[in-house]
C-alpha cells in the first residue's frame, strides 16, 4: 500500500541556505529530479527572486551547490539544473530509491518542505533510519495511505464519485443546472448527507492545494519542460 508523506528538512540541513542567507525575497522549488547515476541527482530547480544577479552571485558561494546552468528564462522566475554536494545527496537518495520518489520539494528560505511517495510503511521506517544516521532533522506533518479509499487529494472514494458526478450534472456549473436536492436524489442519500460530504470533499481539497502550493508561483511550467 503507497503512503504519502508530507515532511521538513531545516533549509541548513539540506540545501542552498548560504544563498537564502543571502538573498532576500527568494523562493525555490524542485521541479523534478534527474537520476545520473546510482549515487546522484541532478535537481531541476524554479526559483522565484527580485534580483537574480543576486542570486547566481550567491550561488557560486553557496557549499551546497557544485554547479548550476540556467535552462528557461521567464519574467519573474528562472528555471535552472544545478549539482549537489554528495552531502546534500545523502537526503536526495532515499526519495530516488526503488521504494520512494519526491512528489515535491519547495522552500522558501525556513525550511524544505516535501512530498514523498513511499512504497510502503517499511520504507518510510527506512527514511526515518536514514535520516537519524545523516543528523537529518525529519519533521513529518502528515502520513496518509494512497488506497482505494482515498486518493493523492485526500478525498475518499465515496467523496471523488460524489464530486465528479456533481461535476457531470452540472452542480458546479455557472448557473446551477442541477440542484443540491436533485443531486441527491441522483446518489441516494439524503439532502444533509450530501451537503456534509461535499463540504467535507472541499475542505480537503483546498487543505491540499493550499500545502502543495504554499510558497509556488502561479505559473503553469510543465509545458516548458515537453
Amino acid at each position: 500500500m503507497v503512503t504519502m508523506v508530507e515532511c521538513r528538512v531545516p533549509t541548513e540541513q539540506f540545501a542552498l541556505a548560504r544563498t537564502f542567507l543571502l538573498c532576500s525575497e527568494l523562493r525555490v522549488e524542485v521541479e523534478r529530479f534527474v537520476a545520473q547515476d546510482a549515487g546522484s541527482a541532478m535537481p531541476f530547480v524554479w526559483v522565484t527572486t527580485d534580483d537574480f544577479e543576486a542570486f547566481e552571485a550567491a550561488l557560486v558561494e553557496d557549499p551546497s551547490v557544485e554547479t548550476f546552468s540556467m535552462l528557461i528564462e521567464l519574467e519573474d522566475e528562472r528555471l535552472y539544473r544545478m549539482n549537489w554536494v554528495q552531502e546534500v545527496e545523502l537526503m536526495v537518495q532515499f526519495l530516488l530509491d526503488e521504494r520512494s520518489a519526491a512528489v515535491s520539494a519547495r522552500t522558501d528560505g525556513g525550511s524544505w518542505r516535501l512530498r514523498v511517495m513511499c512504497s510502503d510503511r517499511d520504507s518510510l521506517s527506512r527514511t526515518y533510519e536514514c535520516c537519524e544516521e545523516n543528523g537529518l532533522s525529519l519533521t513529518v506533518d502528515s502520513i496518509y495511505e494512497l488506497d482505494e479509499e482515498r486518493s493523492e487529494f485526500g478525498l475518499t472514494r465515496s467523496q471523488y464519485e460524489t464530486l465528479r458526478e456533481a461535476k457531470r450534472l452540472g452542480y458546479y456549473d455557472v448557473p446551477r443546472t442541477v440542484t443540491l436536492t436533485e443531486l441527491a436524489n441522483e446518489l441516494d442519500i439524503s439532502h444533509q448527507a450530501l451537503s456534509e460530504r461535499l463540504r467535507r470533499a472541499h475542505a480537503n481539497l483546498i487543505d491540499r492545494t493550499i500545502s502543495s502550493t504554499e510558497g509556488r508561483s502561479d505559473r503553469p511550467r510543465s509545458d516548458l519542460l515537453t
